[in-house]
């Protein structure tokens, strides 16, 4: 897979965060959980010379069991931590590096080490994402990671199987790693309640309205039939091609896998806008569909989603 667009994010410090159209904005600088899924895109397809540089940027980032967040453009680190989400992230990206043999030892400290803030996160995204690494490199840590992102969905009910009031963004990552944690550990249960939760949050997509991702202009409120259209993030349409590939991986069936690509024809017009999320010759992704219509900025974080999903479609193999 040519990614000229994605190739040129990549300099030999971090991947740059955003972009106005193909114009990169060195105001905005570089970004942790950006640099973590890059990483697992480039160990996906092979471009191990910009792995090596995200993975020295993560690495570098590490301060104290925690991470810097972000970088400016002169490569100075930000000096707060990172969110949960992208610790989370870091951890996936480095159990990930270490299942192909990329800098294992490296990466195997940096988990141990952030060991004891992962089990001390407080939202369950952070768990998710988490639990995507710990599969790879510490069945224990893994198992530990995964009987606290339990305790979120406790109570919940078939009405509403959602631990929260609203449903906000990067949905399908929720049963995503359910269904990686079971398939690779070997925990029924899990894969079941994944398959499950994955299913519920396919409903709600599809709720009175065209298939696509719940819209950030207000998110979904429990209990609510009114899902909103816009705007409408890459993010999301990638997560549930994901889920939907491990789905299909767990239960072989093919109506999952259907459904996987079914989520990538979003990508390719049939969306809210009828427009290409992306530039057939570049594969440079855009960032979202608003009210006014395509939103052509090219971030990072949109580009990895694409690229991810492609690779995961034309493998039918989850990460």
């Amino acid at each position: 897979m040519k990614t000229p667009f994605f190739d040129s994010l990549i300099d030999d410090f971090g991947i740059w965060q955003h972009t106005n159209g193909k114009r990169i904005f060195p105001s905005h600088g570089y970004a942790l959980d950006d640099a973590a899924r890059g990483l697992i895109a480039c160990l996906a397809l092979n471009k191990k010379r910009q792995a090596n540089v995200l993975f020295d940027y993560l690495k570098h980032s590490l301060h104290k069991e925690r991470f810097y967040g972000f970088a400016t453009s002169a490569h100075k680190y930000f000096r707060y931590p990172s969110s949960e989400d992208s610790m989370g992230q870091v951890a996936w990206a480095m159990g990930y590096a270490y299942s192909t043999g990329f800098r294992p030892k490296e990466a195997r400290e940096i988990v141990k080490e952030i060991s004891g803030s992962l089990l001390e996160m407080k939202h369950m995204r952070g768990y998710a994402y988490a639990i995507l690494g710990a599969i790879y490199i510490d069945a224990k840590l893994a198992k530990k990671l995964m009987a606290r992102y339990w305790r979120f969905f406790e109570g919940v009910s078939d009405d509403w199987l959602w631990p929260e009031d609203l449903m906000t963004y990067g949905n399908g990552i929720l049963p995503y790693a359910f269904l990686r944690y079971g398939q690779l550990i070997g925990d029924k249960k899990a894969s079941n309640f994944g398959y499950k939760l994955l299913k519920f949050i396919q409903a709600r997509c599809e709720d009175n309205r065209k298939r696509g991702p719940i819209g950030n202009d207000g998110w979904l409120t429990k209990g609510s039939h009114q899902v909103p259209t816009y705007s409408q993030q890459p993010i999301d349409a990638a997560y549930m091609i994901w889920a939907w590939v491990a789905a299909f991986e767990y239960g072989g069936k093919k109506s999952d896998l259907e459904k996987a690509k079914s989520w990538m024809q979003w990508y390719e017009g049939d969306n809210v806008a009828n427009e290409k999320m992306y530039d057939a010759a570049s594969l440079a992704a855009y960032d979202g569909i608003d009210k006014d219509g395509v939103h052509y900025n090219s971030g990072a974080e949109s580009n990895i989603c694409l690229l991810l999903s492609k690779h995961m479609l034309d493998s039918t193999q989850s990460l």
